[in-house]
C-alpha cells in the first residue's frame, strides 16, 4: 500500500492532482489538510500450489521421454562359439554367454514348446546361419522378450536382413532336446551383410539393355 500525505498532494506541482483525486474518493478539499490517502498497489496474482505441482510434474515426464532407457548390466558373461554352444549345451545351463553369428531369419522354433516355454505372445524368435554357410543353425534356440515400442532394439531387429553380422548376449535356460536354448538379452549389429553382387550385375544388365533399331521394312520411305 501506497500511502500520500495531503500536505505534498495540496502543495507545490500537485496541488491539481490531489484535488481531481479527493473528488474521486468523495473527500472534501480541507479534508485533504488532516487526511492520509491509501492507494493500493496491484501486484501479481501468486501461482497456486496446484499449478505449481502440475508444472513439476510435466518437466519430470520430460526428463523421462528425453533420458535413453539404461542398457542392462549383464554380468558373469561368457565368450563362446555357436559350435561350442550346439556341441555341449549342458555345459553353459544357467550361464550368461556371448557369441557372433550371421542373422538368417525370424521363425517359431524357439516359441510355445512346454519342455522350454517362451510365449509367442510375449517373445520373438530368430535363426543365425552356421560359421562360413548360408545354411540356418537350427540346433540353436533364440527367443528374444518383445522390445517396446520406443525401444531402440526394436528399430535394430526391424532392419536386419539375412547375413547381418551379430553380436548376441544371452542366458541358456534350458537345454530340452539336448539343444541350447538362450534368452536373448542383448543384441548388437556389428556388421551389415555385403551386398549381393551377382543381383547388381544382373540388374546393370536389365537397365542397360536397349531393343536394337530395326530397319524400315518394305514398302517404308
Amino acid at each position: 500500500m501506497i500511502k500520500a500525505d495531503s500536505d505534498k498532494i495540496l502543495h507545490g506541482s500537485g496541488w491539481r492532482g490531489g484535488i481531481v483525486l479527493a473528488c474521486a474518493l468523495g473527500l472534501s478539499t480541507a479534508a485533504l489538510t488532516t487526511t492520509q490517502v491509501t492507494i493500493p498497489c496491484w501486484s501479481a496474482p501468486a501461482k497456486t500450489t496446484a499449478a505449481t505441482d502440475k508444472e513439476k510434474e510435466k518437466d519430470k515426464e520430460k526428463e523421462k521421454t528425453s533420458k535413453p532407457t539404461p542398457e542392462p548390466v549383464i554380468e558373469n558373461v561368457q565368450g563362446v562359439t555357436t559350435e561350442q554352444l550346439v556341441d555341449k549345451p549342458h555345459e553353459y545351463l544357467n550361464h550368461n554367454v556371448k557369441f557372433i553369428a550371421n542373422f538368417s531369419s525370424f521363425n517359431n522354433l524357439a516359441l510355445d514348446y512346454k519342455p522350454a516355454m517362451r510365449p509367442a505372445k510375449t517373445h520373438l524368435s530368430f535363426i543365425v546361419l552356421r560359421p562360413n554357410s548360408k545354411v540356418p543353425l537350427s540346433e540353436l534356440k533364440l527367443a528374444m522378450a518383445i522390445p517396446k515400442e520406443k525401444d531402440p532394439e526394436n528399430q535394430l531387429l526391424a532392419q536386419l536382413k539375412e547375413g547381418d553380422e551379430l553380436e548376441i548376449t544371452g542366458k541358456v535356460f534350458n537345454t530340452a532336446l539336448d539343444e541350447p536354448w538362450v534368452d536373448v538379452l542383448k543384441i548388437k549389429k556389428l556388421k551389415s551383410a555385403p551386398e549381393d553382387k551377382k543381383a547388381e550385375k544382373t540388374e546393370e544388365k536389365k537397365s542397360g539393355d536397349t531393343e536394337p533399331d530395326l530397319p524400315p521394312g518394305p514398302g517404308t520411305k
